[in-house]
């Protein structure tokens, strides 16, 4: 099985997991700190200057964890979409919506619920991941496939 993943070209591959956490960890980025940042401290129960406060005592190493999070994340995706033998764009999406409904949401339904969070920050949470892991998909098959389509004569 490695071999065979291995084959779509070790560059290629690594550069696409690699582009994928990235644009996973910024998009989250976006989603809490500027799309919903208001709701998200609301539903935290955290200030702006908390949150600010709480990454400068943690220092670097928490943007190193959150990278490393979103790449374990995008290799998994990764591995599944290649198990599957996904060959098409809706193939990707199909694999990334069940990993998120059949994953995600659970684990999110204990972390955030049990945790007695508001259900609002569930669902601010679970959209999150149910379009970040569309954005993994889509970043994986388009870097995967770029210009792997045969030219016809």
């Amino acid at each position: 099985m490695l071999d065979d993943i291995f084959s779509l070209g070790k560059f290629r591959i690594v550069f696409a997991i690699l582009l994928a956490s990235i644009a996973f960890t910024q998009f989250g980025y976006i989603w809490y700190a500027t799309i919903f940042d208001d709701v998200w401290q609301a539903l935290i129960n955290r200030t702006e200057e908390e949150l600010i406060a709480m990454a400068v005592l943690r220092g670097f190493i928490q943007t190193v964890f959150t990278y490393l999070i979103s790449a374990a994340q995008t290799l998994g995706l990764f591995l599944l979409i290649h198990i599957a033998r996904a060959k098409s764009f809706w193939d990707y999406q199909i694999i990334a919506a069940i990993v998120s409904v059949m994953i995600a949401m659970p684990v999110l339904g204990n972390a955030v619920l049990f945790a007695g969070a508001p259900k609002t920050l569930w669902v601010l949470d679970f959209a999150h991941f149910i379009l970040g892991y569309a954005g993994i998909a889509a970043t994986l098959y388009i870097v995967l496939n770029f210009k792997r389509q045969k030219v016809q004569s």
